[in-house]
């Protein structure tokens, strides 16, 4: 009986309201946990904002829609620009192709292996990279921070291996 109770509970939806300096947070949710959430592909800080199913749709597929567009996109620029914008490079600077086009596939090397990564292996490389402590990432993610500072050594190791043709 308790099985069938739960399957016809309605399912609470939740907005993400990313948090910056320029946010002001009203006293109804003053007291809100601050936690990080994703949003699209991007990790933030957030405060989560009850919301029906329609509204949280409405919200939430212009971000799904512009993610989804940004990777379609992304493996399609090969300009020379986008090149000179990757790399800071000034247009009237000397511009060496052929360095462009090894790092342009060292980056797609690199893209290559974090996509073979398992999840968790992922938020805590990203995470990594965003300058959080190794604490916090075991947090989220559910283990210890000596756990984290293995796996984060073992996975970058793995990479330096695996794009070790490239340097």
């Amino acid at each position: 009986m308790g099985k069938n109770a739960t399957n016809h509970e309605k399912k609470q939806f939740y907005i993400p309201l990313e948090i910056t300096d320029g946010t002001i947070i009203t006293e109804d949710y003053r007291f809100c946990k601050i936690r990080n959430s994703k949003i699209g592909n991007r990790l933030v800080r957030t405060i989560l904002i009850p919301a029906t199913e329609e509204q949280y749709y409405a919200f939430m597929r212009p971000e799904w829609r512009e993610d989804k567009r940004r990777q379609r996109h992304a493996a399609q620029e090969t300009s020379t620009d986008w090149i000179c914008d990757a790399y800071e490079l000034e247009p009237e600077s000397d511009f060496n192709l052929e360095e462009a086009v090894l790092k342009r596939e060292l980056l797609t090397a690199l893209q290559h292996e974090l996509a073979a990564l398992k999840e968790i292996d992922r938020i805590i490389l990203q995470m990594f990279s965003e300058g959080c402590s190794e604490r916090t990432i075991g947090y989220k993610v559910g283990m210890s921070q000596k756990g984290v500072n293995k796996r984060k050594h073992r996975l970058l190791e793995l990479l330096r291996e695996d794009l070790k043709g490239y340097r």
